[in-house]
């Protein structure tokens, strides 16, 4: 009887095999250069640029990165987010770049890669950075925040990605 049982767990492990081989082959037929997604980018950089009278020089890699179209299909839109608010909120105009010895163009830097099933997308932008005491006076402002309390900067920056969530004292307009 040793033997025959054996012969069976040969036979689920060819059978584990053959079945990620073809979840392999489903997911490659499936899977598609973000390419598309980062090609519409510079124009949209443009468009905000003229918009905020702001220049900006957009740097990218990892566009042949391959992912599951779904999620190439679903990247666009926080990337459109995340690259408007860069601009917008990001970058200091030109005069005050000048004036802190930058250069006149701010370089936004998207980049893209994927470790394992994650698909790592990161952002960098050579502006300000994020100012910690505007966010806290605006979450106390819209009550995400009691006066006296106590948080850290991590949890501040968390609170720039909740829906409405706005610094800036007269909101920007960017239509999509």
């Amino acid at each position: 009887g040793l033997a025959r049982s054996s012969n069976v767990v040969l036979g689920l492990e060819d059978l584990e095999l053959l079945t990620r081989e073809i979840q392999d082959s489903v997911m490659a037929i499936r899977a598609q250069p973000v390419k598309s997604v980062f090609q519409r980018m510079p124009r949209l950089v443009r468009e905000v640029g003229e918009m905020t009278g702001k220049r900006v020089r957009l740097v990218t890699s990892g566009e042949d990165t391959e992912v599951d179209k779904t999620v190439v299909e679903r990247l666009a839109e926080p990337i459109t987010h995340m690259l408007r608010n860069a601009i917008a909120h990001g970058l200091e105009t030109r005069e005050t770049r000048a004036a802190c010895g930058k250069p006149e163009i701010g370089e936004i830097t998207l980049a893209l890669r994927q470790e394992g099933n994650e698909v790592i997308l990161s952002f960098t932008d050579d502006g300000a950075g994020l100012n910690f005491p505007r966010i806290r006076e605006r979450a106390i402002a819209n009550g995400l925040l009691g006066e006296n309390e106590s948080i850290s900067e991590e949890q501040l920056a968390e609170m720039i990605f909740m829906p409405g969530f706005s610094t800036d004292r007269k909101s920007t307009r960017l239509n999509s």
